[in-house]
């Protein structure tokens, strides 16, 4: 079985490889990642209008009343390509949400809430207030300053993927365990961040405090310059800093073959002044100097923190070099809005793509087609089943378009959540008419 360390840095290796293949591509053909005219195409012949609106319908498609027609009442939100903002459409069914994107175009979709009315008639009512929306959370590379993550350049966001890696084992973990939710939706958001929607009736149907409490509960607040952690640390902490960051730091932070913090002297001197004191700073700064590897400095930091009775500080730096950094607004409000899976970024061109995560380590960000690409292995899969026989070209000129490019496995992990989702929603309906039905005598 392979160690996590030696996992890291075969997934680092990856990366790097991955980058030669792209600034190959980039220099070799030319070829556009994106533009209106890709994204028209991916829009009418790739994105998953259908298996969206199942998604953000919850099963309601077919209810008699409109009202109870969730979909309808759900809000979208596209920014064209000419930055017009355009809040409040609704769509009554998936052929009008691809309709609609084939016309507008949007650069980018944003999801919002389920209203009590219909968002694109919300003029017409007095009373128009969101009742209903996933929990969501959001995770930025940019949070972690110290990583000196430069998002102009997309090879510095892929490095550090280790790190979201980290954010996605931790966040799993609580919201799983300690919450009990089933229904996790995590999206890769094509540059230097991921998102996770938490779709489960009970989780889409806290109010803002409880959705403050839940954050809240997952956060940890900064103080001095890193991460404040109580000790003895709650049960969940102590189980996450065991399982998942302290061979996060062993074996990709702290590793030469991984982000190296401590191999340079901005990073070392990012570490340092999260002490947030000036004079032992300055004392550390000037030793790791003249220590010969980050290894070396990673343990005359806990030597020294322990000489001067200053453990505890030892144990917020590694909280503070990997749990996660939510950006807590984003999950306090029902009315925020977050960027819709399967939309594609117009700095990078990649698929905001669903991952397992319970694979997570094995995701490779520069690995996510672009809509170039996708279009690409389109008409390459197109090209090669026409010089088959006429049954084979048939059989496969008819399969779904995602199924002939790099999307086939992350879509076929979106429709799984979903039928799970739906299945879960059917379940819930027939309990609640049996609990309804009157009581059969004999």
């Amino acid at each position: 079985r392979t160690s996590r360390p030696a996992k890291a840095r075969e997934n680092q290796a990856r990366v790097r490889e991955r980058r030669l293949e792209l600034k190959s591509t980039a220099m070799g053909d030319g070829q556009e990642n994106f533009s209106p005219e890709l994204l028209r195409a991916y829009y009418r012949r790739v994105f998953p209008a259908e298996l969206m609106c199942r998604w953000l319908g919850y099963g309601t498609g077919t209810a008699a009343s409109a009202q109870s027609r969730l979909l309808r009442r759900r809000e979208f939100s596209f920014t064209t390509g000419d930055d017009v903002y355009i809040r409040y459409l609704s769509y009554e069914d998936a052929a009008a949400f691809r309709k609609d994107l084939c016309d507008k175009l949007p650069f980018k979709i944003d999801l919002g809430a389920i209203f009590s009315a219909p968002p694109s008639e919300h003029k017409k009512f007095k009373v128009f207030a969101p009742v209903q929306r996933e929990l969501i959370f959001d995770i930025d590379l940019t949070d972690y300053d110290f990583l000196g993550v430069n998002a102009g350049k997309i090879e510095t966001c892929d490095a550090c993927w280790p790190v979201m890696a980290v954010a996605v084992k931790a966040i799993e973990r609580i919201l799983r365990q300690d919450f009990g939710f089933k229904h996790l939706l995590w999206v890769y958001s094509g540059r230097r961040g991921i998102h996770c929607w938490v779709s489960d009736e009970r989780a889409r149907n806290l109010s803002n405090e409880g959705r403050s409490a839940v954050a809240d509960y997952m956060s940890l607040q900064i103080k001095d310059g890193r991460m404040a952690v109580q000790v003895p640390m709650h049960p969940t902490l102590a189980a996450i800093h065991r399982d998942v960051i302290k061979p996060f730091l062993e074996g990709s932070m702290l590793s030469p073959d991984g982000q190296g913090l401590l191999e340079t002297e901005a990073g070392w001197a990012a570490l340092c002044a999260m002490l947030g004191d000036k004079e032992l700073e300055a004392q550390l700064v000037s030793e790791f100097g003249k220590k010969n590897t980050g290894a070396e400095r990673w343990e005359h930091l806990k030597r020294t923190l322990e000489r001067k009775k200053m453990s505890r500080i030892a144990l917020e730096l590694e909280f503070s070099l990997a749990y996660p950094r939510l950006d807590v607004n984003v999950s306090k409000s029902m009315n925020h809005l977050l960027k819709s899976p399967w939309c594609a970024h117009p700095k990078t061109g990649r698929v905001c793509v669903c991952f397992d995560a319970n694979k997570v380590d094995d995701f490779v960000p520069s690995d996510v087609p672009t809509l170039g690409q996708v279009l690409a292995e389109i008409n390459n899969f197109d090209a090669a089943a026409a010089l088959k026989g006429t049954s084979e070209a048939v059989s496969d000129t008819t399969l779904p378009a995602a199924d002939k490019t790099r999307l086939k496995e992350p879509m076929a992990l979106f429709a799984k959540f979903v039928r799970a989702l739906e299945a879960d929603e059917r379940g819930a309906q027939v309990a609640a008419a049996r609990a309804l039905a009157p009581p059969v005598s004999f």
